[in-house]
């Protein structure tokens, strides 16, 4: 991780790096971080690797815009007594797409207490992961130490979408220091 942020500054202009991996939607970003006690960059990073930044994605199984969030995912969230957001929510709004998102990442990270295992939740769903760390002798109802090691990640969509974050979360810190600075 910290190596791609090294390649990317010895041999690349931050310019350059900058055309490469733009960010965009800063300022959603920021508000919905912020909000939902998120860092930004991890944000950021998700919206990367599930999107491309591309607020109309579609994936192939019905996963919609920037965060590339399910329907049944934001009706879940939606009808949450903590949800401070729309009721009726429009995931190709890319604020609204970035709020759920964002809320839905804080579940996780709250629920898993670390990032690799919030984000293999994120991409496969917080019960397939629970039933790995149940089946590793771990839970986190439990209090038992809920990290998933990348071994540990049965899914290789899931192994890698959890390196493709945390590579795009160092890119994204090391090319646009001052992006969510206060």
């Amino acid at each position: 991780m910290a190596g791609v942020g090294a390649l990317l500054h010895d041999h690349l202009p931050l310019a350059v790096a900058q055309q490469l991996y733009p960010l965009r939607y800063r300022a959603e970003i920021a508000q919905a971080a912020g909000r939902h006690n998120v860092d930004p960059y991890l944000v950021a990073a998700v919206v990367k690797a599930e999107s491309g930044f591309d607020s109309r994605a579609r994936s192939d199984a019905g996963a919609l815009g920037l965060m590339q969030l399910m329907p049944a995912t934001a009706d879940w969230i939606a009808a949450r007594d903590d949800w401070k957001g729309v009721r009726r929510p429009d995931l190709n709004d890319p604020a609204q797409n970035l709020d759920l998102g964002t809320y839905y990442l804080a579940f996780l990270l709250d629920r898993f207490g670390d990032v690799p295992t919030a984000l293999a939740a994120y991409n496969a769903g917080h019960g397939v992961v629970e039933q790995w760390l149940a089946a590793e002798g771990a839970s986190p109802a439990g209090g038992s130490p809920t990290t998933l090691l990348a071994a540990d990640i049965p899914f290789p969509e899931t192994r890698g979408f959890v390196d493709r974050v945390e590579r795009f979360r160092e890119l994204y810190r090391q090319t646009y220091p001052e992006a969510f600075s206060p």
